[in-house]
């Protein structure tokens, strides 16, 4: 086909070919073509660093920065958060859940705190130590050194007998310690015979075969006298002492017993509302001492007992005078004493005579 004089055309097709070679050359390119038309189909590419800095900068920053201007890293948690001031009110979200449900640990808290007054329980604690010039013998009977006092603390260590070991007890071991934690009583007891022993309950009572043979423990009647004896004109502190009274067969006056486990302060802290607190808890939440780790000592128990008693021995005493009224020890006499026959037997002559008169 021969050429086309560019003479011999109109002078419209001439710009019609003006128009078409300018546009093919400010034309971009296909794919960018493509882009402008749909710019959401197309995913932006994320800038490649190179050593920290940017290898292919975009013709615009984000902001409106000119082309080939550094873009700046944006600032470490830690500088946005002194940065940034503390709103009230601020939404949770804007916090960090996980630095939220860290603690940091202080040794202070994984003590167990105190609940009295650190001079008292230091005070209360110190007769918790046996005293040199009153030293525990085991099984002495009765102490040839320590005095009983006004106050005593009575404590039993017991064995499980018969088929069902768990609920049937026996009295294995007596214990007593006067106002400052002297031990004025230790025996071991002589299980009858009729009794046969099913669990000695060594890792908690500490009580092994041994401690009850006849060469070694002392018959129920004596301990059961001596305690009678030691009992009787004087104040009996205890934890559910009537657990204790009970298996010794014996009574005391309530009006002269003092009995932890029913003390209002203490029973606050009991770990079930309206139930009896563990003696081993109000060693630790008052006294801050742990007891009762492993076989338990009846000594050991009765000091606490005791010195929980000391520790709130004012308290106390005010709740025991709004039960009670004001009760003179000394004019008691022997209706502290256990059984109370001779009190009966008192009071019967003395009704006798008033009819008389």
């Amino acid at each position: 086909m021969a050429p086309i004089d560019v003479g011999t055309l109109s002078s419209n097709w001439k710009i019609l070919q003006a128009r078409l070679k300018s546009s093919t050359s400010t034309a971009p390119p296909k794919e960018k073509k493509i882009e402008e038309e749909n710019p959401r189909s197309l995913k932006r590419k994320r800038s490649q660093h190179v050593n920290g800095k940017h290898g292919n900068a975009s013709t615009k920053a984000v902001n409106g920065s000119e082309k080939g201007t550094p873009r700046k890293p944006p600032p470490s948690r830690k500088r946005r958060k002194m940065e940034e001031p503390a709103s009230v009110g601020a939404s949770v979200k804007q916090h960090d859940t996980k630095t939220l449900s860290k603690s940091v640990s202080m040794p202070t808290l994984k003590r167990t705190p105190l609940l009295s007054d650190p001079k008292d329980a230091a005070e209360a604690v110190s007769i918790l130590a046996p005293h040199p010039d009153f030293p525990d013998i085991e099984n002495e009977g009765v102490s040839e050194a320590a005095l009983p006092g006004k106050y005593v603390a009575l404590d039993c260590e017991m064995v499980g007998v018969g088929p069902e070991p768990n609920r049937d007890s026996a009295l294995a071991r007596v214990s007593l310690v006067n106002f400052h934690g002297h031990q004025v009583y230790d025996s071991y007891v002589q299980v009858p015979r009729n009794i046969d022993i099913t669990d000695y309950r060594t890792h908690v009572s500490g009580i092994e075969p041994r401690h009850l043979r006849k060469d070694v423990a002392r018959p129920f009647d004596e301990v059961r006298n001596d305690l009678k004896i030691l009992l009787t004109g004087r104040i009996l502190v205890g934890h559910a002492v009537k657990n204790d009274l009970d298996v010794l067969i014996l009574k005391h006056d309530k009006r002269f017993i003092r009995d932890t486990s029913k003390f209002s302060k203490f029973r606050e802290l009991a770990m079930i509302p309206g139930r009896t607190p563990g003696l081993k808890l109000l060693a630790e939440k008052l006294l801050g001492v742990e007891i009762q780790v492993g076989a338990h000592s009846s000594v050991e128990d009765a000091r606490a007992t005791m010195a929980l008693y000391r520790l709130e021995k004012v308290d106390f005493e005010k709740e025991i005078r709004q039960k009670y009224g004001n009760i003179r020890l000394e004019a008691v006499g022997p209706e502290v004493d256990a059984g109370g026959e001779e009190v009966k037997k008192k009071s019967r002559n003395r009704k006798k005579k008033k009819k008389k008169n």
